[in-house]
């Protein structure tokens, strides 16, 4: 015990136990515990292309050459063209960035207790941006592909304009088919939609309705190991892909409505996943991955070790190949 401006410090004892025979001391198990979310189905489904430059530009087609019947005998055609729009997305960075005390580093490979923590850490850099980029996806909060509002992606739930309600009570499955049949029957564009993301209570909920109806369900690997059950709709067997990072509102948001009192606001979202682009600039590298770099020492000997990721997320056909569902659900149910 000691004496420090007017007060008793306590000194806590290194070991555990001291006794005739025995001295117990602190140990740890070697691995740390660790189930942080580190990755997403979307990000590893949606394709990633390089960037034509910042911003990235592309052009749409929105329409053909108009047809027309006519007298056989007397061929009057009508002049008519395509309609082509250009567009464009401004590119965004995520960054990620530790400090590695030189000393610290150096105890914990003396030890030995964590041998591979430096390594851990340094991997978790790339690991804070993809988890950055999973959620960004569907929420980030700018408002504008052309003319950028904030630093971070405009998310696909801000994107995407076609949109539909199930209110509560209803069917979700019966909800869901109708949405896709309503984007299949399009007859301007040859819209084929190949997913449905969900939030996981959603999924949880639809599970139930399955069960409850006796509706048959398959199973579909939508990455190396992981299966997820399917719809059949109007435009085929669709996956039922859960997402955590799908968020849930109890307010107005995404362009809906507040939910009745008692419910909460769960969003599918179907998608056509060839069209959900990611364009991405890494120079002549060509890499589409995050990528780390090394600052080198700092004044106080702390190696610096930054990930950079540029890229944006971009929904072709917002209003016609895509469509966010809003279901409304009871809230803790």
């Amino acid at each position: 015990m000691s004496v420090q401006s007017g007060k008793f410090l306590t000194l806590d004892a290194a070991a555990d136990y001291l006794g005739t025979g025995a001295i117990e001391v602190n140990m740890y198990e070697k691995e740390i515990f660790d189930i942080v979310r580190r990755s997403s189905v979307a990000l590893n489904r949606f394709p990633q292309v390089r960037a034509s430059g910042h911003p990235h530009r592309y052009f749409e087609e929105t329409a053909i050459a108009t047809g027309a019947f006519t007298d056989p005998r007397s061929i009057s055609p009508s002049n008519t063209g395509p309609t082509r729009t250009e567009r464009t997305a401004y590119i965004k960075g995520i960054v990620a960035q530790s400090n590695l005390s030189i000393f610290d580093k150096d105890v914990t490979q003396q030890q030995g207790q964590f041998a591979y923590v430096v390594a851990k850490d340094i991997d978790d850099i790339i690991s804070a941006i993809e988890v950055t980029r999973a959620s960004a996806i569907w929420n980030g909060n700018d408002t504008s592909m052309s003319s950028p509002t904030t630093t971070q992606y405009m998310g696909l739930l801000n994107q995407i304009t076609q949109q539909f309600t199930i209110t509560g009570g209803s069917s979700i499955i019966d909800g869901l088919k109708h949405a896709v049949a309503t984007m299949f029957a399009n007859q301007t564009y040859k819209v084929v939609p190949t997913a449905i993301y969900v939030n996981p209570i959603l999924g949880d909920h639809l599970d139930r309705e399955a069960r409850a109806n006796q509706f048959t369900v398959d199973k579909m690997e939508v990455v190396g190991g992981v299966q997820v059950e399917t719809l059949r709709t109007q435009a085929g067997i669709l996956p039922i892909i859960g997402d955590a990072f799908l968020p849930s509102a109890s307010g107005s948001a995404y362009g809906f409505s507040a939910p009745p009192s008692g419910y909460t606001n769960y969003f599918a979202v179907i998608v056509t996943e060839k069209l959900i682009e990611m364009p991405y600039i890494s120079g002549e590298e060509d890499n589409p991955n995050p990528r780390l770099f090394q600052l080198g020492l700092t004044g106080n000997l702390q190696g610096q070790y930054v990930g950079i990721k540029f890229d944006a997320i971009l929904a072709k056909g917002p209003s016609y190949a895509h469509a966010v569902v809003c279901v409304q659900l009871p809230t803790n149910t």
